[in-house]
């Protein structure tokens, strides 16, 4: 009973953020290693998807395109529709102590004539539905992929498996992970790495010996069965939790209009600010409405957004990782028909070139996880350097040098590069912008990177349906060199 829970006289109390610690952050990595196992194995594939469906180069970009559309809607709504998932009533039957928690999902009719409806909002309910609905919403990728029903429907499953992915690592990134020890954001992209690494591996082996591509996709259905249940067991609202959101709601309500009788129905939920006041049982029912305030984070103001617009470094940060992602994008994706096409690769075996690329990013994205608390600034800004220089003189050994292995060794060398880059961006980023511009700033960032993560692999599939397979390093070499150009301009010593 909530009553018990909360006592006669109920005082706000947060949640601890140690609570279910150890099983919540373990689905958080298995719930990223299933999106890594779906998004890279789309290079080992196009092969595949061309020769079954007819597709030119420039239609197999596409698959790009359809990823990058589906993660910038769902980024654009992840706010909103976790604002109304979390919403939900507590009615109250003349007394806080005997109010009961109900959600929005379920009928209200049944709380009795004269109960009062407050509408707040829940932290825990809005995760755990996002996350339910977002795993389910991703194995339907699995599902229609597995039907190979053509590139319509592909193009599809493509936007629904990053519009889910968006809701995932949202919720996982803004409720969860972000309040854990900081080297887990490092491990958690590691193991998303892990899992684009394995995909290829076990495609191309199931591949090698006759079984239809479509059967991986098929298959992989009971790893997102697997992920729904660890979500759904770690990340259900304890009694705790619930208690303590109740309490806290009951704690902020406020009276607007005192001296009327209380009337019943669901009240609104003020976005602006709160003064916490204690009620007597008296007080309450002489109350006309009440509003439960809405304690999630504020908007972001007008005032954040042209203030960050008109920060040079906050385009220069976007525009880095507008092409890093572009490049990463266009070498995994298409390293492997530049294999078939122009070193006469071995279609059997080809595939494992994708999981080269990805355990390479893997291993060095664990490290830099584990390393990066340690590394100062300065440090960094080198490493990364570093870092472009190795993956360029990489992109240049696969364009010069005509050895297969060499070129899936490059491929390798080119993952463990690239794995620090991005994280080790944002990191510079939120050390040289101002903290209170940290958050649209970060926003602007990510957006840039997801378009150069559509429009260079549309681009350079163009150019490959133009010229042929053969023009790949021509852009990768460019990017990385640009990339390089560009890193030597931003500080080596952090503004804070």
């Amino acid at each position: 009973m909530l009553s018990e829970a909360l006592g006669d006289n109920p005082a706000p109390f947060i949640p601890s953020k140690v609570e279910r610690s150890k099983s919540r952050l373990t689905s958080a990595l298995f719930a990223f290693f299933t999106l890594g196992w779906a998004d890279g194995v789309t290079g080992t594939l196009l092969p595949h998807f061309q020769a079954d469906f007819h597709l030119s180069f420039m239609t197999s970009s596409l698959f790009f395109v359809a990823s990058a559309t589906g993660y910038g809607i769902g980024t654009l709504l992840v706010e909103h529709v976790m604002r109304f998932l979390g919403r939900y009533y507590i009615t109250l039957n003349g007394a806080f102590a005997t109010g009961s928690r109900r959600s929005l999902l379920q009928r209200s009719s049944s709380s009795g004539p004269g109960a009062t409806k407050i509408l707040a909002y829940s932290a825990s309910q809005s995760r755990f539905v996002t996350l339910v609905l977002a795993s389910l919403l991703h194995a339907t990728f699995f599902a229609i992929m597995g039907s190979r029903r053509g590139f319509p429907s592909m193009f599809v499953a493509y936007v629904i498996s990053a519009f889910a992915r968006s809701f995932i690592s949202g919720g996982y990134n803004n409720v969860y992970v972000s309040s854990t020890p900081r080297n887990a954001l490092g491990y958690m992209y590691g193991t998303w790495a892990i899992g684009s690494f394995a995909a290829p591996l076990v495609c191309q082996s199931i591949i090698a010996v006759g079984v239809p591509w479509a059967r991986f996709y098929c298959g992989s259905l009971v790893l997102s069965a697997i992920n729904t249940s660890v979500i759904v067991f770690a990340f259900r609202p304890t009694p705790h939790e619930s208690a303590a959101e109740v309490s806290l709601a009951l704690q902020m309500i406020r009276p607007s209009q005192p001296g009327a009788s209380l009337r019943s129905g669901a009240a609104d939920i003020s976005p602006s600010g709160f003064e916490p006041s204690e009620f007597s049982r008296g007080d309450l029912k002489s109350t006309s409405s009440v509003a439960c305030t809405n304690y999630t984070k504020p908007p972001l103001s007008t005032g954040a957004l042209l203030r960050a617009c008109k920060e040079p470094y906050v385009w220069a940060f976007s525009l880095f990782s507008w092409l890093y992602t572009g490049t990463e994008s266009s070498t995994q994706g298409f390293i492997v028909l530049y294999l078939l096409n122009t070193r006469n690769a071995n279609p059997q075996t080809v595939g494992y070139v994708t999981s080269g690329f990805w355990g390479g990013m893997a291993i060095s994205r664990l490290v830099w996880g584990y390393a990066s608390p340690m590394i100062t600034f300065r440090q960094r800004k080198y490493i990364i350097h570093g870092c472009i220089l190795l993956a360029m003189c990489m992109h240049l050994c696969i364009w010069f040098v005509r050895s297969f292995v060499e070129n899936a060794f490059s491929a390798a060398m080119v993952g463990v590069a690239y794995g620090p880059i991005f994280p080790g961006n944002l990191a510079q980023a939120t050390e040289t912008l101002p903290q209170e511009l940290h958050l649209v700033s970060l926003a602007i960032i990510s957006a840039f990177a997801s378009f150069g993560a559509a429009l260079f692999p549309f681009i350079t599939g163009t150019l490959s349906n133009i010229e042929g397979a053969h023009i790949l390093p021509y852009v990768t070499v460019a990017q990385t060199a640009t990339m390089f150009c560009l890193w030597c301009f931003f500080p080596s010593r952090s503004s804070s």
